[in-house]
């Protein structure tokens, strides 16, 4: 199969790839219309002269087959994460391709990991070698456990009655996550009772998919006022969720769902704790976030508190790879000397060199793509 022709990017072609951005953002046409106009023998002539561009196989060039086949179909790669790979120093450019690659994945890594904020860090545990969570702390650890314990007993008293509300439910699972195991992470439990006071909101008062008995109203009064509470004593929580607001949420594809559902036992191999419980059940959220059928009979789009949590945890792992790597030169006095430690992270560095690194990536693409960047 024929391969492109290694071109020795200089510091002109960036320049000019940036001026270039800077023209298309003030032209709505150069960033919103295709290249040729749909149904054009051009798009084909192409594909015929050019079979590379399209073929996936070729990571180095994936970045530029997903910018140039935007070029074509008017799609085009967001214009901010663009600058960003236009601002590559030429060093790296002049190293070839697969570096240039290297250094595109990481910025792609980091501009998901922007556009989904978590008041949480996510980091290597030296002494296992697996990714893990590390939580922001409760501010008002009484309140919180108040709010909880509301929510809960609001819960309880819904699904007694005739109130549509059952162990089965969607929102049943979620509050009961909220409450079991969010208890001291303030942003997970925004991220899940906000996801939860949505669809009560919606299935009562719009759809009337559930009755506006008092059980359900006061249920959903008090999940709202449970995410208030966490917001108002969690600064940070309530900044995220502004920007987590603006995000628009385009559905999954069959071949996105096939790809999380194989990464689903690799994510959970390579994490512990709150962040493998959290990928056992937030991936098949993503899949199929409804146990039933909707009545509309529609595709759910995947859920807000799921895809948040997966992507952004993704590519904060994905960063994370270079720094493994790194700690696998340094040698053991990276950890007090201590050889186990730094055995085990070098493993883990290995895999993510391989395999499981690519899935990382792809996995990126995907959320990159949902959340409106590709």
């Amino acid at each position: 199969m024929p391969r492109p022709v290694a071109v020795r990017f200089s510091g002109d072609f960036v320049e000019d790839l940036g001026y270039v951005i800077d023209k298309a953002k003030s032209s709505k046409t150069l960033t919103t219309q295709p290249l040729w106009p749909s149904g054009s023998d051009e798009i084909e002539r192409i594909k015929k002269l050019f079979p590379f561009l399209w073929d996936t196989s070729l990571t180095e060039w994936s970045f530029w087959l997903r910018w140039y086949s935007g070029l074509v179909t008017g799609e085009h790669i967001d214009t901010d994460l663009c600058k960003r790979i236009s601002r590559i120093r030429n060093s790296i450019w002049e190293a070839g391709p697969e570096a240039v690659a290297q250094e595109i994945a990481r910025i792609e890594a980091a501009f998901l990991a922007e556009k989904l904020p978590l008041a949480e860090t996510v980091e290597l545990n030296p002494d296992t070698g697996r990714f893990r969570v590390v939580p922001i702390p409760v501010q008002n650890p009484p309140l919180m456990s108040a709010l909880l314990t509301h929510i809960s007993d609001a819960l309880d008293d819904a699904l007694q009655g005739p109130n549509g509300l059952s162990e089965r439910s969607s929102e049943y699972r979620k509050i009961t996550r909220a409450v079991t195991r969010y208890g001291n992470n303030p942003q997970q439990a925004e991220l899940t009772l906000t996801v939860v006071a949505k669809g009560l909101r919606r299935q009562i008062h719009d759809t009337g998919e559930l009755p506006d008995s008092e059980d359900n109203i006061a249920l959903l009064e008090a999940v709202e006022e449970g995410v208030r509470g966490i917001r108002a004593n969690h600064p940070e929580v309530a900044t995220n969720r502004e920007q987590l607001a603006r995000q628009a949420l385009s559905e999954l594809g069959p071949e996105d769902k096939a790809l999380l559902e194989q990464a689903a036992a690799e994510l959970i191999e390579i994490s512990e704790g709150e962040m493998a419980e959290d990928f056992a059940e937030d991936i098949p959220a993503l899949v199929n976030d409804a146990l039933l059928p909707l009545p509309s009979g529609a595709p759910p789009l995947p859920g807000a508190d799921a895809a948040i949590r997966v992507f952004g945890r993704v590519s904060r792992m994905a960063m994370l790879r270079d720094d493994a790597n790194k700690l696998t030169r340094k040698g053991a006095k990276t950890f007090d000397s201590d050889l186990v430690k730094t055995v085990r992270l070098a493993d883990l560095a290995t895999k993510l060199s391989d395999g499981i690194w690519g899935l990382l990536y792809a996995i990126i693409q995907i959320g990159l793509r949902i959340f409106g960047a590709l």
